[in-house]
Protein backbone atom coordinates (compact mmCIF):
# COMPACT_ATOMS: atom_id res chain seq x y z
CA UNK A 1 0.00 0.00 0.00
CA UNK A 2 1.62 2.91 -1.33
CA UNK A 3 0.26 6.31 -0.57
CA UNK A 4 0.10 8.70 -3.12
CA UNK A 5 1.66 12.40 -2.17
CA UNK A 6 1.14 14.81 -4.16
CA UNK A 7 3.47 16.37 -6.13
CA UNK A 8 3.71 20.03 -6.40
CA UNK A 9 0.89 21.80 -7.61
CA UNK A 10 -1.56 18.95 -7.17
CA UNK A 11 -4.22 18.79 -4.18
CA UNK A 12 -5.69 15.80 -2.69
CA UNK A 13 -8.93 15.05 -2.04
CA UNK A 14 -9.73 15.51 1.32
CA UNK A 15 -12.99 14.25 2.90
CA UNK A 16 -16.19 16.77 2.31
CA UNK A 17 -16.30 18.85 5.27
CA UNK A 18 -18.98 18.24 7.87
CA UNK A 19 -21.93 20.62 7.20
CA UNK A 20 -22.03 23.39 9.97
CA UNK A 21 -24.07 25.10 8.29
CA UNK A 22 -27.79 23.93 9.56
CA UNK A 23 -27.09 24.09 12.96
CA UNK A 24 -25.49 27.96 12.75
CA UNK A 25 -28.56 28.67 11.09
CA UNK A 26 -30.75 26.62 13.52
CA UNK A 27 -29.01 28.67 16.34
CA UNK A 28 -29.49 31.99 14.50
CA UNK A 29 -32.78 31.61 14.00
CA UNK A 30 -33.71 30.67 17.82
CA UNK A 31 -31.39 33.52 19.24
CA UNK A 32 -33.68 35.95 16.62
CA UNK A 33 -36.75 34.44 17.91
CA UNK A 34 -35.64 35.10 21.71
CA UNK A 35 -34.60 38.69 21.13
CA UNK A 36 -38.10 39.10 19.72
CA UNK A 37 -39.86 37.41 22.74
CA UNK A 38 -37.80 39.50 25.33
CA UNK A 39 -38.88 42.93 23.34
CA UNK A 40 -42.55 41.82 22.86
CA UNK A 41 -42.62 40.91 26.62
CA UNK A 42 -40.76 44.38 27.75
CA UNK A 43 -43.04 46.25 25.46
CA UNK A 44 -46.74 44.53 27.27
CA UNK A 45 -45.04 44.36 30.63
CA UNK A 46 -42.69 47.06 31.29
CA UNK A 47 -45.18 50.35 32.04
CA UNK A 48 -44.62 53.19 29.75
CA UNK A 49 -41.86 51.84 27.77
CA UNK A 50 -44.60 51.97 24.83
CA UNK A 51 -45.48 55.74 25.45
CA UNK A 52 -41.74 56.36 25.43
CA UNK A 53 -41.00 54.77 22.34
CA UNK A 54 -43.83 56.19 20.47
CA UNK A 55 -42.57 59.26 22.02
CA UNK A 56 -39.05 58.56 20.99
CA UNK A 57 -40.57 57.18 17.53
CA UNK A 58 -42.39 60.73 16.84
CA UNK A 59 -45.76 59.66 16.90
CA UNK A 60 -46.60 60.64 20.49
CA UNK A 61 -50.19 60.71 21.01
CA UNK A 62 -51.48 62.95 23.29
CA UNK A 63 -52.51 61.59 26.48
CA UNK A 64 -54.52 63.34 29.59
CA UNK A 65 -52.67 62.89 32.82
CA UNK A 66 -53.60 59.92 34.45
CA UNK A 67 -54.43 61.90 37.48
CA UNK A 68 -56.53 64.25 35.97
CA UNK A 69 -58.22 61.65 34.62
CA UNK A 70 -59.33 59.36 37.18
CA UNK A 71 -59.50 61.61 39.68
CA UNK A 72 -63.25 63.62 40.31
CA UNK A 73 -62.97 66.91 41.71
CA UNK A 74 -65.29 67.35 44.91
CA UNK A 75 -66.02 70.19 46.84
CA UNK A 76 -67.90 70.24 50.57
CA UNK A 77 -70.07 73.00 51.13
CA UNK A 78 -70.79 73.98 54.49
CA UNK A 79 -72.97 72.57 56.51
CA UNK A 80 -76.70 74.42 56.65
CA UNK A 81 -79.22 74.41 59.40
CA UNK A 82 -82.47 75.87 58.69
CA UNK A 83 -86.45 75.36 59.90
CA UNK A 84 -88.60 73.40 58.04
CA UNK A 85 -92.39 74.40 57.71
CA UNK A 86 -94.39 71.20 59.53
CA UNK A 87 -98.30 73.06 59.61
CA UNK A 88 -97.01 74.81 62.76
CA UNK A 89 -94.59 71.98 63.80
CA UNK A 90 -91.43 73.65 62.34
CA UNK A 91 -88.89 71.29 62.30
CA UNK A 92 -84.90 71.53 62.28
CA UNK A 93 -83.01 70.41 59.36
CA UNK A 94 -78.82 70.11 58.85
CA UNK A 95 -77.73 69.19 55.84
CA UNK A 96 -73.70 68.80 54.04
CA UNK A 97 -73.47 68.70 50.78
CA UNK A 98 -70.48 67.66 48.28
CA UNK A 99 -70.77 68.47 44.92
CA UNK A 100 -68.82 66.71 42.08
CA UNK A 101 -67.28 69.05 38.87
CA UNK A 102 -67.59 67.74 35.68
CA UNK A 103 -64.37 66.90 33.65
CA UNK A 104 -62.35 70.30 32.47
CA UNK A 105 -63.63 72.34 35.25
CA UNK A 106 -61.28 75.14 35.99
CA UNK A 107 -61.22 76.95 39.26
CA UNK A 108 -63.50 79.36 38.32
CA UNK A 109 -65.98 76.41 38.42
CA UNK A 110 -65.20 75.84 41.92
CA UNK A 111 -65.33 79.46 42.93
CA UNK A 112 -68.57 79.85 41.46
CA UNK A 113 -69.51 76.71 43.48
CA UNK A 114 -69.05 78.32 46.82
CA UNK A 115 -70.45 81.84 45.74
CA UNK A 116 -73.39 83.05 47.87
CA UNK A 117 -75.89 82.49 45.23
CA UNK A 118 -75.66 78.72 45.48
CA UNK A 119 -76.14 79.20 48.95
CA UNK A 120 -79.38 81.50 48.41
CA UNK A 121 -81.18 79.24 45.75
CA UNK A 122 -80.04 76.14 47.86
CA UNK A 123 -81.64 77.63 51.05
CA UNK A 124 -84.78 78.90 49.08
CA UNK A 125 -85.70 75.35 47.98
CA UNK A 126 -84.66 73.66 51.15
CA UNK A 127 -86.88 76.36 53.01
CA UNK A 128 -89.91 74.84 51.36
CA UNK A 129 -89.77 71.17 51.73
CA UNK A 130 -92.76 69.73 53.42
CA UNK A 131 -92.87 66.92 56.23
CA UNK A 132 -93.05 64.14 53.88
CA UNK A 133 -91.49 65.32 50.68
CA UNK A 134 -87.76 63.74 52.82
CA UNK A 135 -88.87 60.04 54.34
CA UNK A 136 -87.83 57.54 52.55
CA UNK A 137 -85.17 56.62 49.75
CA UNK A 138 -87.43 58.14 47.23
CA UNK A 139 -87.60 61.36 48.88
CA UNK A 140 -83.81 61.34 49.02
CA UNK A 141 -83.53 61.16 45.67
CA UNK A 142 -86.32 63.55 44.49
CA UNK A 143 -83.91 66.02 47.10
CA UNK A 144 -80.82 65.41 45.32
CA UNK A 145 -81.72 65.57 42.01
CA UNK A 146 -84.23 68.97 42.44
CA UNK A 147 -80.70 69.85 44.70
CA UNK A 148 -78.85 69.08 41.43
CA UNK A 149 -81.39 71.03 39.08
CA UNK A 150 -81.25 74.19 40.64
CA UNK A 151 -77.26 74.02 41.03
CA UNK A 152 -77.04 73.50 37.59
CA UNK A 153 -79.27 76.60 36.57
CA UNK A 154 -77.78 78.78 38.81
CA UNK A 155 -73.74 77.64 37.89
CA UNK A 156 -74.91 77.20 34.24
CA UNK A 157 -74.69 73.95 32.26
CA UNK A 158 -71.68 71.52 32.38
CA UNK A 159 -70.20 72.43 35.58
CA UNK A 160 -71.55 70.43 37.68
CA UNK A 161 -71.78 66.36 37.46
CA UNK A 162 -73.46 65.36 41.03
CA UNK A 163 -74.50 66.36 44.10
CA UNK A 164 -74.11 63.97 46.50
CA UNK A 165 -75.67 64.12 50.15
CA UNK A 166 -72.85 63.74 52.82
CA UNK A 167 -75.34 64.29 56.11
CA UNK A 168 -78.57 64.88 56.34
CA UNK A 169 -80.60 65.27 60.57
CA UNK A 170 -84.14 66.30 60.65
CA UNK A 171 -85.25 66.73 64.24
Amino acid sequence: MSETRPQSGETLDAAPPRKRRGKKLLFLGIFILLLAGGGFAAWQFVPGLADKTRTAAGRAEPAEPLAAATKPVFIDLPEMALTLPNNGHPRQMRIKLSIELAKGTTEKGAAEALSPRVYDALLTYLRTLRDGEIDGGLGLDRLRADLFRRMDLVMGPGVLRDVLITSLVLA
